[in-house]
Order: structure tokens, then sequence, then C-alpha cells
């Protein structure tokens, strides 16, 4: 009864706050950066040097400021360009500071809150928006990833520009709309590859949008142009360059033979004599000494599909492993990186388990909205299907927080109306 009575007068206080547009965007901006600033200052250390993939991003960074060139040694495609290039411009702003990357990304991510709230607030209401905002405000995963040297945070503030724009051609017809969304498609994807399957997911969602054929017609080039005008540039250096067409990135193949061989648990391996066997790549994930990236990235698909298409059933039992480590709040994705302790593990799965199930009854209950919502629905479908071709692990669930934030403030909103309801009679 004192847990109804406490929901019950919580959703009061929400429906206030969410009245007022501006001070719950206020409250939205003010919480989400507090809470990044503490975890940088307290925990992290905000010139504290960056790790694993962070390395890299740094070094592309700091090259493509001092020649020009995207690369370090040699000219690469190896990893998309979006956040080296971030990188770099908060160099060129503030010099080689580690604690302005680190407070930049605090408030880029505090932006993403607040466009949560207003995704939230197109697609269901201002009450769902206002708390999906403050969940994602207070979200352990995306707090982590502001203090780190990766592309996430800068690839969530380009996938929420998108969900929102998406979301406010649901009911506009600004025919600037679906362009921008393609826009920041490629943005997303150019940042996180995470994101490729999303991308034409959200291009057949233009065509069972519930209006005129012309009308989906026109929506989808105009997208198709949008993802083109971004892709362009990246696309066209790439063949100058290397001579082939690679539109996002040259380690395609890398993850497909790394989720699928004989060794595989449903994370990463890294291609050693162990895994490998005879002739392993003396450079690891970038491939073979005399191939070139696209040519070190062929070869590993070719090894990869080789195993899937002789192994069919083993093939089949992986996927539920990757997808399981994929949900996982604690799984890392390769075998030489960092571990979750048994205790973290303990600790955060009861609280992680009850948002889920929140999110999925979310989910639910607003089946009915699903053409709307599609562009929800296409995030979470893209990132597990590229998850079950390649392999699972928790940082490339975390672009679904956000996502499973808004469906999980759906459930708990409507737990609080019924209470209120009940409360009051």
């Amino acid at each position: 009864m004192r847990l109804k009575r406490y929901l019950a007068w919580t959703g009061q206080q929400i429906d206030r706050l969410a009245r007022n547009a501006p001070l719950s965007a206020t409250l939205i901006l003010v919480l989400a950066l507090a809470v990044r600033l503490v975890y940088l200052t307290v925990i992290v250390g905000l010139n504290s040097p960056p790790t694993y993939d962070g390395i890299g991003y740094d070094m592309l960074a700091v090259h493509l400021l001092r020649t020009g060139t995207y690369g370090v040694e040699h000219p690469t495609a190896f990893r998309p360009p979006g956040y080296p290039i971030f990188l770099a411009g908060v160099y060129l702003l503030f010099g080689h500071s580690y604690p302005a990357v680190r407070l930049v990304q605090a408030l880029l991510d505090a932006v993403t809150c607040l466009l949560v709230y207003a995704i939230g607030t197109e697609l269901f209401s201002r009450r769902v928006g206002l708390l999906a905002a403050l969940g994602l405000s207070l979200h352990p995963l995306q707090v982590y990833m502001v203090g780190e040297f990766y592309s996430e945070t800068l690839s969530f503030l380009f996938q929420a520009l998108a969900l929102w724009l998406a979301a406010r051609m649901v009911r506009r017809r600004e025919g600037f709309l679906p362009l921008l969304v393609g826009v920041f498609l490629a943005a997303t994807a150019l940042t996180r590859p995470t994101a490729t399957l999303w991308l034409p997911l959200m291009v057949v969602w233009t065509l069972i949008r519930p209006f005129s054929w012309k009308a989906r017609g026109r929506d989808a080039v105009l997208m198709l142009m949008g993802l083109a005008l971004l892709f362009t540039p990246w696309v066209v250096r790439n063949f100058v360059v290397f001579g082939e067409f690679i539109p996002v990135a040259s380690l395609g193949g890398v993850g497909v033979w790394a989720g699928n061989n004989p060794l595989s648990e449903g994370g990463g391996m890294l291609p050693d004599e162990r895994t490998w066997g005879e002739g392993a790549p003396e450079w690891g994930w970038m491939g073979w000494e005399g191939l070139s990236e696209t040519e070190s990235s062929r070869r590993f698909m070719e090894r990869g599909l080789a195993w899937i298409r002789d192994h069919p059933l083993e093939f089949a039992a992986l996927v539920p492993r990757k997808l399981l480590r994929l949900w996982s709040p604690t799984s890392f994705g390769v075998q030489f990186s960092r571990r979750a302790s048994p205790l973290l593990t303990a600790v955060v799965l009861p609280p992680y388990l009850v948002f889920l199930a929140l999110a999925f009854w979310g989910m639910w209950r607003t089946r009915r909205g699903w053409r709307d919502q599609f562009p929800l629905y296409a995030l979470i479908l893209g990132i597990n299907g590229l998850v079950a071709i390649t392999y699972g692990a928790t940082r490339y669930g975390i672009a679904m927080a956000p996502v499973l934030c808004l469906y999980a403030a759906a459930a708990l909103d409507g737990l609080m109306k019924e209470f209120a309801t009940n409360f009051t009679n």
C-alpha cells in the first residue's frame, strides 16, 4: 500500500513538472551534466590518458591535425572518421587536452538526454519523455562512456538527433525532415558502425507509413539523399586512396571472423596462432603484412563465412550466446579486454533485470503505435541483427539504452497513472 501511495504521489509531481516544459528541460540538463561532471572528476580523473581503442582514436586525431591526412603511418579506413574528426576539432580549439574532450563529451551527452525528452514527448507524452530523460541521465553505462575516448558518446548524440527528427516526421510534413534524418543516420554510422543495419530499416519505415505512395516515395528518396550527402565524401576518399568501395570502414570482415570460428563463445577473438592457426595476421585485427586493409578484411570475411557455411548448427547455437552478451550489463567483448567482477555483476544484475522488464512491458503497452515507433524498434533490430552475424558485448548494447529508457518510462507512467486513479477512488 505504501509503495502504491508513493508511486501515486510521484506521478502527481512528475505531472506538475511535465507541464512546465522549460523547467523540465533545465532539470534534465542540470542533472545529466552534474552527474557526469561528478563522475569525471571523482572517479575517472579529467586528465587521465585514453585506454584501449581510445589510444588509436587519439593518434588518428593528432595525425589528422598535424598532416591533414586520415591515418597514422599509412592512410586508413579501418575506423570510420566521425570520432577522430570530433577529437581533432576539440584539440584544434583547446589544444591536446584530455579534460577538454571529457568536458565536451559530458555536455554532448547531457544534450542527448534532452533529446530523449523531446523524442518521448513527440511519440508518447511529456511525462514519458521526462521520465525517460531522467532515467538516461542516471544510466550507469551512459555515464561511463563519457569518461572514455570511445566513439559512443558522439554517436549517441547523432542517433538521438535522427530519432528526434524521425519522431517529428510522424505528425509533420516538412519536406526537409527526411533529408535531415538521412544525414544524421549517416553521421551515426560514420561514427559507430554498430548502427549500420539501422539505416536500411529506416528507409523501409518511410515506405510503410500511412501516407500515399507518392509521399512515401518522396520521403524515401529524400532520406537516401541525406545518407548520400554524408557518405559520398568518405566513399570518394576511400576509392581515391585504396581504389575500392568502402562505405563505412574496412573492419567488417574482422567482426564476422572474430565471432564465427571454432573457438568462439559469443564474444570476439583476437587472431593469433592459437585462434587462427598457421599464417596468423602479423598485425592482429589490422591484418597481414603485405596485404591492404580491404584485402585483409576479405580474408577475415571469407574464413568467417566459410565456418558459418560448414557449421550451420554451431552458428545457430552461437547466436543466443552473442545476444546474451549484447543484453548483459557486464559483458566485455574480446578475450583480452577487462573483466567484470562477480560482485559487480551480482550488484548490477537485479536492478537491470527490473529495468528490462519495464522496458519490454512498455513495448507491449504501446504496441498499437508500432508504425510511429518503428524507428525505435529498427534501432534495436539493427543492433541485434549485426551482433548475430558478428559478436556480442555490453558496449554494443549501450546504444539501445535511450530506447529502452523510453519504453521503461512508458511502463512506469502507466503504473503511476493506475495507482493515482486507485488512490483517488
